[in-house]
């Protein structure tokens, strides 16, 4: 019988076939990269993310720095608030005087962020709480029933608070009790102004009866209050035309006399504010700096993992700019007084670019500079981080003609092999005795 062997044979051929097929759809799979692994700046989960932070309790001040080279993934927020307290030591009801509540945000490509946040609030003149804490809910009253800020606070054991660490000289949390002198049992004002010329008059009743307030303002302003024992302050807004010659009287008797005064952290409007940024395209990294002409003189050094470091210096009214050739793993820290662009930035080749990255005309990048916001006065100066990506910015890599030669030469081999198997089974004969 001769069944066998050609069944045999169309077997090794179809097994040849087979293979040499499967070989060439392997290897002919576009290659591909997986987001994040091929020189973009990756972001943090708020998680996972480190900080650094400042604090003064009875200054009202307080400072957090994220650490590390990437954003966030997602917005952090974190409050400094101030309370009217009963006591120096912990004690209740506490009532809000003043809060600041600020955030940090993920960046897209191209954009910068700010990686340093710095909050000032007003501070009782006499008992007070003051807490540094993640998130922005902020708890008002504080009363022995209600929520407590616990593991929130800024450096705390348990998270999200351990999340930070002090910096050299700072308390390690971030809360505070305590106050100046001592608070009597009697009507008291706190008068915030703000930058715009408005002044927000807190009346705080500390005594154990009711008490009535009178304010008298420019331009004909009278208001009346009654506040209860320990009831919660009652903020009184006076807008710039009336927020000179205030007084507030109380029991018959002047307990406050003041006006609107400029706040130390207010930024100096004279001086400009620089505008930074960076571009990434197939020829590299840019960066952009543009000095108004109200600004001042900024120097920055951009220092590249690979070349020569550029230092650069914007004078007021100047726009500079500070290139550097694309090439594999290209990353450039930013350091100086352009705050807007302290820290790293890495390059990543746009999806449309094609072979390999051309450096700009000139061979050697011409040195441009880059800008940092001007600190406002009294205040640490905020930095920021430059990003190239945000995560589901970044393309998968093309398939490159080093990549097609390997595969037609691996499926010819495949293919060979297959016709092999063939020809050795039309040679190979098999005999029956019935």
């Amino acid at each position: 019988m001769r069944s066998v062997p050609r069944i045999r044979r169309v077997v090794a051929l179809a097994a040849g076939v087979l293979l040499g097929l499967t070989g060439l759809a392997t290897l002919g799979s576009p290659a591909s990269a997986t987001p994040g692994n091929h020189g973009g700046p990756q972001c943090v989960q708020p998680q996972d993310a480190k900080y650094q932070h400042w604090f003064n309790g009875p200054a009202g001040t307080a400072s957090i720095k994220l650490l590390g080279n990437k954003p966030l993934c997602a917005d952090q927020s974190f409050a400094l608030v101030s309370y009217t307290a009963p006591s120096a030591t912990f004690a209740t009801p506490q009532h809000v005087l003043d809060s600041s509540v600020q955030k940090f945000v993920p960046a897209k490509r191209g954009e910068l962020t700010v990686n340093k946040l710095d909050f000032k609030v007003e501070v009782p003149e006499c008992f007070t709480q003051v807490d540094f804490v993640f998130g922005d809910q902020i708890i008002n009253p504080l009363t022995d029933t209600s929520d407590r800020y616990n593991s929130r606070k800024v450096g705390e054991n348990a998270a999200p608070g351990n999340r930070s660490k002090p910096a050299p000289g700072q308390p390690k949390t971030a809360f505070y009790n305590g106050g100046q002198g001592t608070c009597k049992a009697e009507p008291a004002v706190e008068a915030l102004p703000d930058c715009e010329g408005n002044v927000a008059v807190k009346l705080i009743n500390r005594s154990t009866f009711s008490e009535t307030f009178t304010i008298t303002a420019d331009g004909g302003f009278s208001k009346t209050e009654t506040l209860k024992a320990r009831q919660e302050p009652v903020t009184v807004n006076l807008v710039p035309a009336n927020a000179k010659n205030i007084v507030v009287t109380s029991r018959g008797k002047e307990i406050y006399r003041g006006g609107w005064a400029q706040p130390q952290d207010c930024q100096v409007p004279e001086v400009g504010t620089p505008d930074a940024s960076v571009t990434q395209t197939c020829e590299g990294l840019t960066f952009t700096i543009k000095n108004p002409a109200n600004g001042k003189d900024l120097t920055a050094t951009f220092t590249p993992n690979t070349g020569t470091a550029q230092t650069v210096t914007v004078k007021a009214g100047e726009d500079k700019t500070v290139p550097f050739p694309g090439s594999e793993g290209l990353t450039v820290k930013v350091e100086g007084d352009l705050a807007v662009l302290n820290g790293e930035v890495a390059w990543t080749a746009p999806e449309n670019c094609a072979g390999e990255p051309t450096p700009p005309a000139g061979g050697t990048p011409s040195p441009s500079p880059s800008v940092t916001t001007p600190a406002t006065p009294g205040t640490p100066e905020p930095s920021t981080t430059p990003v190239a990506y945000t995560p589901g910015d970044e393309p998968e890599l093309p398939l490159t003609g080093a990549a097609v030669g390997t595969i037609a030469g691996a499926a010819v081999l495949l293919l060979a092999i297959g016709g092999g198997l063939f020809f050795m089974a039309r040679r190979r004969k098999l005999n029956f005795t019935a």
